[in-house]
C-alpha cells in the first residue's frame, strides 16, 4: 500500500509523519488524528506526501509575470532542467541554474548544502522553500517539480510556458 502512495502521481497537500513501531511496521498520523498501521521495513522517520487532497493548479504552477518578477527574488529558486546544450542553443532565464533533470533527485537529495553552494552559487533550497522549475516547453519540469514533491519539498513549482514562453515574450 505504500508504494502505490509513494508513486500516484496526482498532487495533494497533506503530510504524513511516519513512526516506526518496529523494524517491520509503523503507524502514520494524519491531520485529522486518525492513524494508519503499515508493514514497510526500509522507511524510517520519513516524511511521506500523501494523496488525499487536490490542489489548485495555480497553486503549482506559475506564468511569465510570475517568473519575471521572481527573478529579482532571492528566496525563490529557479532550476532550468535542460541540458547545458540546450541552454547553450536557446539561452536562459536570469538568474536560474542548471540541474539537468536526471540529476534533480540525486541534487535535491543528497547533495550536501555547501557542495550545492559551491556547484550552483545559490543556498540550498529547505523543504518549505519556493522553487520554480522550467524547461523548454513545460513537460520536463513537470517530472522534476513532481520528483522535488515526492522529495517533500512543500512549495515545488512548475513555468508551463517555459523557455519557449520566456523567450517569445522578452525578444
Amino acid at each position: 500500500m505504500i508504494g502505490r502512495i509513494l508513486s500516484r502521481r496526482t498532487l495533494a497537500t497533506s503530510y504524513q509523519v511516519l513512526k516506526i513501531l518496529s523494524n517491520q511496521s509503523f503507524i502514520s498520523s494524519t491531520r485529522n488524528g486518525s492513524l494508519q498501521s503499515f508493514n514497510y521495513p526500509t522507511l524510517k522517520n520519513s516524511l511521506v506526501r500523501t494523496y488525499a487532497e487536490q490542489v489548485k493548479v495555480e497553486d503549482v504552477t506559475v506564468d511569465f509575470e510570475y517568473v519575471n518578477k521572481a527573478i529579482n527574488n532571492r528566496n525563490i529558486l529557479i532550476i532550468d532542467v535542460r541540458e547545458p546544450d540546450e541552454i547553450k542553443e536557446h539561452g536562459k532565464i536570469p538568474n536560474s541554474i542548471n540541474i539537468p533533470l536526471g540529476n534533480v533527485t540525486p541534487v535535491l537529495s543528497t547533495m550536501p548544502e555547501n557542495e550545492f553552494a559551491k556547484q550552483y552559487n545559490k543556498e540550498k533550497p529547505s523543504d518549505d522553500s519556493e522553487i520554480i522549475f522550467y524547461c523548454m516547453i513545460g513537460k520536463r519540469s513537470g517530472m522534476a517539480q513532481q520528483n522535488a514533491i515526492n522529495l517533500g519539498y512543500k512549495n515545488a513549482k512548475n513555468y508551463v510556458g517555459s523557455y519557449t514562453d520566456w523567450a517569445s515574450k522578452t525578444q
